[in-house]
């Protein structure tokens, strides 16, 4: 496993973490968020040794899919966020991270990355997986729970497979950060406007605590993303992101455990189980 994969585990796992504390505190999620890509995207531009004209960006092929990740980021980090407060960081981390099956078959059909009936069972066991963990114990309505955890799924099974997809066809290795600076930059536009029509309509400013924790996110944030892209640099995204996913569903329980005593049921249990046995299953023949 190499060092960028594992730093990008770690890092996406603090995520989830800094998310429950926002419910704690009494944080804002949009607020935070917003000036969390603030942060991402000046790391990403002040990061490298080598800085690079807004021209350059603009005639990459790369940019116009950053506007629109950007957009797709702010709209999912923000259900994320909701769902790691409502349902439980647990559940949030499954239904988020087991999303790896889109670019893993993406990776099959469309890169001819090598598949075997390990992975197609891995499928399988994956989706009993995603039922399982639509648990939740705060009285949130189940329907509305399954909603957004199929958001999650699918929104973030789309943005995995794209950005593999820019990885693969689009950025150059060199330019990795600078393309994380402009997609960050644009989720802030993005969540800037969103902000903006709360205000006018809720008339509520955002606080200092909203700041600061939103300029905490930004850090790992910006690592999560970065170092998983150039993870796949190394590794063929088939087995990139199952093992990515396994390292974050294991650490963010784990500390959820550890820091809000939340408690494991049987069938949550369970889904953590058959989540581990998929990705184990999609990722042994890299492995082993």
């Amino acid at each position: 496993m190499s060092l960028s994969l594992i730093i990008s585990i770690l890092a996406t796992s603090t995520l989830f973490t800094i998310f429950k504390f926002f419910e704690k505190y009494k944080v804002v999620s949009l607020n935070a968020i917003v000036m969390n890509y603030m942060v991402a995207s000046g790391l990403a531009f002040v990061i490298p040794e080598e800085t690079k004209p807004i021209f350059y960006a603009i005639n990459q092929p790369w940019f116009p899919v950053s506007i629109f990740l950007g957009f797709l980021f702010v709209t999912l980090f923000q259900v994320m966020a909701y769902s790691s407060q409502k349902i439980d960081i647990s559940t949030t981390t499954i239904a988020n991270k087991i999303t790896f099956i889109f670019p893993t078959i993406m990776g099959i059909l469309f890169f001819k990355e090598e598949w075997n009936y390990f992975k197609i069972i891995g499928f399988a066991v994956a989706v009993t997986s995603i039922v399982l963990s639509a648990e939740n114990k705060r009285k949130f309505p189940k329907t509305k729970t399954y909603f957004v955890l199929l958001i999650l799924f699918f929104g973030g099974g789309f943005l995995e497979s794209l950005l593999s997809y820019c990885q693969k066809f689009l950025i150059k290795n060199s330019d990795t950060s600078i393309f994380f600076g402009y997609l960050f930059l644009f989720a802030f536009i993005f969540g800037v406007l969103i902000f903006i029509w709360k205000i006018k309509n809720e008339k509520r400013r955002p606080s200092k605590k909203d700041i600061y924790w939103g300029m905490l996110l930004g850090i790992p944030n910006y690592f999560s993303m970065y170092f998983l892209l150039e993870s796949l640099n190394d590794l063929p995204s088939s087995t990139v992101f199952p093992i990515a996913n396994m390292g974050v569903i294991l650490c963010s329980t784990l500390l959820s455990i550890l820091l809000f005593k939340e408690k494991i049921s049987k069938k949550k249990s369970l889904a953590l189980f058959c989540s581990i046995l998929a990705i184990l299953l999609i990722s042994f023949y890299d492995i082993f």
